[in-house]
Parts: C-alpha cells; sequence; structure tokens
C-alpha cells in the first residue's frame, strides 16, 4: 500500500514539474526549448543529441527572434544555423562551447552580446552579417583557431577584448564606424599582421595590442587623439610609429618592448611621456622630444640601445629615475641650463657616452648617474654644485673633471682623489668646513699618583746617581 501511494506521489510531482516548465518553456523539436511570447519566440536551451543545429524561423507560429543569454552553454554542438528572423544573440550564448566549429548568421541580426562566443576554441572563421551595430566586449574571447573575421560596415561599436587571445587571427579590417578601437581589444593576438581601420579613429585603448607580437603594419589614424598605456606592449614586429597631431600624452609602456621600432614621430602636441613608454625599443634611434614636452617619466627609454642622441627641450625641467639607463650608444646628450633635478641612475649603463656639461640649474648630482659610462672622459662642473655622492661616476675609470677654482667641484675632486683640471675661477666659492685640532689630553685633577715605595723618580723608579731631582731628602 506504501508503494503504491509513494509511485503515485512520484508521478504527481513528474506532472507538476512538467506543468511548470510548459508554463515557461515550449519544448521544441530538435532539441531546442523556446520562451514564448506575444510576438516572438526566445531560444533558451538545447537539451538535442544532435551536434548539428539548425534553428527554424517560426515556433509556435511566432518569430524566433533571440538566442538568448547562455543558451547554449558549454554545449557540445559543432555546427548551428540561424534563420533570418533573429535579432539578438545574447550574453554568453554559445560561451564555452569549444567543439563549435561553424555559425551561419543571417541579415537581420543587430546585436552580439558581451562573451557570446567566448572560448569557442574550433571557430575558425565568422562572417557577422551586415545589420549588425553592436558586437559586445570579449565577444571572441579566447577563440584561439578563429584565423579570419568579416566585420560589416553597419557596425558601429566594438566591446573591449572583443578579440583577446585570438591567437590564430591574422588580419582584421575595422568599418569606418568604429571609432573606439577598445581595451585589450586584440591582446595576445600573437599571429595578426595587420590592422586596417577607418578615417575617424579617435581613440586606442589601454594593451589594444598587447602582445601582437607578429603586427607589422598598422598606421595609427591621424584623427587619433588618445593613446592608451601599454597599446602596443611586446609588438616586437612594428617597425615605426608616426602620432599624430593633438595626442597630448603617451602613456606609460606605450611602446615598451617594440624591439624592431626603428623610429617614432612625435608631434608638438605631446607634453607628457608616461613611464617605460620607449623602454626596451632596442631598435629605436630615430625620435625627437617636443619642443613643449613637460614631463618625461621614469624609464622612459630604459635600455634602448641604439639611441645614439638626444637633446632635452627647455621646457622640461627634471628627468625622472633610470630615464636613460642602458642606452649603449647614446653618445650625445645635450642638457639645458634649466634643468634642475637628474633623476637616480639616469645615464647609468651608458656607455659610449664621452662628454657631459652638467647644467647650472642643477647644484645636486644624484647617486649612480653616471655609473659605469666606461667610455665617459671629460665632465664639466659648474660652481654651483655643491652636492655631488661618490657613487655618482662608480664605473667610470677613465672621466676627468673640469672644474673651477675654489668650487665645491674642485674641493670634492681633491677630497675623492678624482682626476680634475682647473679650467677657471669659482665665482661662488666653496668654504670648506672647518675641522677642529684634537683637543689634549686633560691630567687628573687629583696630580701624579705617588709610588708605594716613596720614590719620586719617572714610572717610580731612581732617577740615578747623577743628582738629587726628584728625590725625597733622608730623615
Amino acid at each position: 500500500m506504501k508503494t503504491k501511494h509513494a509511485l503515485i506521489l512520484l508521478i504527481l510531482i513528474f506532472a507538476a514539474v512538467a506543468v511548470l516548465c510548459l508554463s515557461s518553456c515550449e519544448g521544441g523539436t530538435y532539441g531546442l526549448r523556446f520562451e514564448v511570447y506575444d510576438d516572438h519566440a526566445s531560444v533558451i536551451e538545447y537539451v538535442g543529441e544532435s551536434a548539428n543545429v539548425t534553428v527554424e524561423a517560426e515556433y509556435k507560429g511566432v518569430p524566433v527572434t533571440e538566442i538568448a543569454d547562455e543558451a547554449f552553454l558549454n554545449e557540445f554542438i559543432e555546427t548551428i544555423s540561424l534563420p533570418d528572423t533573429v535579432t539578438r544573440i545574447g550574453e554568453g550564448a554559445f560561451r564555452g562551447s569549444d567543439k563549435l566549429a561553424s555559425i551561419e548568421m543571417q541579415p537581420g541580426i543587430t546585436e552580439i552580446g558581451p562573451a557570446a562566443f567566448s572560448g569557442c576554441s574550433s571557430l575558425t572563421s565568422v562572417t557577422v552579417p551586415d545589420g549588425v551595430t553592436s558586437v559586445g566586449s570579449s565577444a571572441f574571447f579566447g577563440c584561439t583557431n578563429l584565423a579570419s573575421v568579416s566585420l560589416p560596415d553597419s557596425l558601429t561599436e566594438l566591446g573591449i577584448r572583443a578579440f583577446y587571445n585570438c591567437t590564430s587571427l591574422v588580419t582584421v579590417s575595422l568599418p569606418e564606424g568604429v571609432t573606439v578601437i577598445g581595451d585589450g581589444m586584440f591582446w595576445g593576438c600573437s599571429s595578426l599582421t595587420k590592422v586596417e581601420t577607418g578615417a575617424d579613429v579617435t581613440e586606442i585603448g589601454s594593451t589594444a595590442f598587447c602582445d601582437c607580437t607578429s603586427l607589422a603594419e598598422f598606421t595609427i589614424p591621424a584623427s587619433v587623439r588618445k593613446i592608451g598605456a601599454s597599446a602596443f606592449i611586446n609588438c616586437s614586429s612594428l617597425p615605426s610609429a608616426e602620432i599624430p597631431d593633438g595626442v597630448t600624452a603617451l602613456e606609460d609602456k606605450t611602446f615598451y618592448n617594440c624591439s624592431s621600432m626603428k623610429s617614432c614621430s612625435l608631434p608638438e602636441t605631446v607634453t607628457e611621456i608616461g613611464s617605460e613608454t620607449f623602454a626596451r625599443c632596442s631598435s629605436l634611434d630615430g625620435v625627437k622630444l617636443p619642443a613643449k614636452l613637460t614631463s618625461l617619466g621614469s624609464s622612459a627609454f630604459f635600455d634602448c640601445s641604439s639611441l645614439s642622441s638626444i637633446k632635452i627641450p627647455e621646457t622640461l625641467t627634471r628627468l625622472s629615475d633610470y630615464t636613460f639607463s642602458g642606452c649603449k650608444s647614446l653618445s650625445s646628450v645635450e642638457l639645458h641650463d634649466g634643468l634642475t633635478y637628474p633623476g637616480l641612475s639616469t645615464f647609468s649603463g651608458c656607455t659610449s657616452l664621452t662628454e657631459v656639461v652638467i647644467p647650472k640649474g642643477m647644484t645636486a648630482l644624484t647617486v649612480s648617474m653616471f655609473r659605469n659610462c666606461t667610455s665617459l672622459t671629460k665632465v664639466v662642473l659648474h660652481d654651483m654644485i655643491d652636492t655631488i655622492p661618490n657613487e655618482a661616476f662608480t664605473g667610470c675609470g677613465k672621466v676627468r673633471m673640469q672644474v673651477l677654482s675654489g668650487s665645491y667641484a674642485e674641493y670634492w675632486a681633491r677630497d675623492t682623489s678624482k682626476l680634475f683640471d682647473v679650467v677657471g675661477t669659482a665665482e661662488h666659492k666653496y668654504e670648506p668646513p672647518v675641522i677642529p685640532p684634537d683637543e689634549p689630553e686633560i691630567p687628573d685633577e687629583e696630580g701624579p699618583q705617588m709610588p708605594e715605595d716613596g720614590n719620586e723618580g719617572a714610572n717610580g723608579n731612581d732617577t740615578g746617581s747623577g743628582g738629587n731631582a726628584g728625590r725625597r731628602p733622608r730623615g
């Protein structure tokens, strides 16, 4: 009896679940499940067994207009064909479907949601149909076998990281309507060799082309006004760059480790260059700092081993730490008298540098400023300098200082046994510190102690037979 009741209860539970399901999602043919509304239907799930799926244009007499969010999340399907009634592919609709090799989309779609095809690592080519205006962030994130993609002229919005880590992507042509290349757009696209853009791009986002190690053909559009941090970091095949007029700042690591870049043209509108902007650009030689530059970040040209000359503009009054450190070919440096601070280790390891004139506005040198500048033979020191650390010229075995008589520089050179030549007389005399003489020993206030035996001779001994000085008389 109990078994019969349990069986009836189980049947009722299944019936209730079925009624609940049918009230919100109709079971469709071919394993598709739908959400049905008054005037349209949405694919919400796939429960079929076939790896090849075709979505029909209608269900229950209404058009199928949407592939809902995560409808095919982590599915095993290999191909899918969508009808021209579909207008939207939802967020994460096919995310993680790593067997999906082909998707057929028809004109009519206007929106592809964020992460729609993220992780679809078997996709090799995609044609986004005409009419699509928006492709969401991370839409093709991690599609590692995606070698080609065709984007329509109707497209106006392409989300951040849209093609992140698409390691097989070779070329991309962005439509005229796309005006922002977003953050991380092509990050990690290591096979990408060429990108074409429209004429109205205004911004290239941070890390937009990060680790695009094969990128050799890309022209920054003249319309660009902002380039984000690390935009071209590790683009080791990029041969050159021309920054458009109107760009005012190059942010941190913009061209870090662009090891093939031989030249970079900077417009006069650039006033700021961030930290490590050109660091490790080992082929860079042709670069002229803009006349209105006011800020040059730390390690901006660190390890630019081909850089042969540099002129600091008069608008720049401070250098930052390690600015030109490791520039092994740097043989000519023009510094102006308005420079007040040189930064730490600014020219360390500049092994081709032979001569430096310290600017008159610079009153203190810094630690390791010219460390291991092994070819440095001449440094001109003016009479306003009042601080030179001993480590400023470590490893500069050939250097000879040019000093003015009576200056601190002369005092320092003598005190540290540096080679130097006196080339004139200082207007600003340096007064060396007065070192007081050693104080004499003060004798004990009680006077010398008498020996226990009563002798008064030195060290308690008799002074000898030659006289009676220091001897006590007998009684």
